[in-house]
């Protein structure tokens, strides 16, 4: 690092958190202290914590069971998905997916993530937005939430089944890089179709 760049950081750090102002550990880079930095990684802000989502969740569920047969869209996302994990760690958000639509089975024996939990979990977040749900869109958490709704299972909503062995801490750690879910926003929910699939429900439900 040069030392122009080591000053630059050095300052950045000494106007304190950019949350709550706080001065002791501020880190240069993201100009968090310990304890804003900690919800940013976990609740893709610094200040405004994920929604549970159980009321949306439920709703979401009755929507697309009363409106639309998802068997050919599950299908076609499916081959998407097949072509787009690896279960090689160089990529991170590719690798994460193998864990949830592969590997990684949950009690009923079917992956942890399948289509209809995506459905279920991105459709749930956007009527949280449209309900007016707290957001943060300095670090735009909306995307944030679309991202992590497409391919982790929202708290903790679907667990793995007993004795199911992997290396936890890489999974979790994994699941604590906002960075990678505004990536699963743009690669999973935009160019996996997810997108484009709710718009065509919502306008199904609109016209009923």
């Amino acid at each position: 690092m040069t030392e122009d760049r080591q000053d630059y950081f050095l300052k950045r750090a000494s106007l304190g958190c950019s949350n709550c102002s706080a001065f002791v550990g501020v880190d240069a880079i993201s100009r968090l202290c310990p304890s804003c930095k900690k919800h940013m990684i976990i609740h893709g802000s610094p200040k405004i914590p994920k929604p549970s989502l159980t009321t949306e969740i439920h709703l979401a569920y009755q929507r697309i069971v009363n409106h639309c047969d998802i068997s050919q869209a599950s299908e076609a996302f499916n081959r998407f998905m097949l072509s787009y994990v690896s279960h090689t760690k160089s990529d991170q958000l590719r690798y994460l997916c193998w864990l949830h639509f592969v590997k990684l089975k949950a009690g009923d024996g079917e992956p942890l993530m399948r289509f209809v939990d995506v459905l279920v979990q991105t459709l749930a977040v956007t009527i949280y937005e449209q309900n007016d749900g707290r957001l943060d869109n300095k670090k735009r958490q909306y995307q944030y939430f679309l991202g992590r709704a497409s391919v982790c299972p929202w708290n903790r909503r679907r667990r793995c089944g007993k004795g199911t062995v992997y290396n936890k801490e890489v999974r979790r750690d994994l699941q604590r890089k906002p960075t990678l879910f505004h990536q699963a926003f743009e690669h999973i929910f935009i160019r996996g179709g997810v997108s484009r699939f709710l718009v065509q429900l919502n306008n199904k439900i609109n016209n009923t």
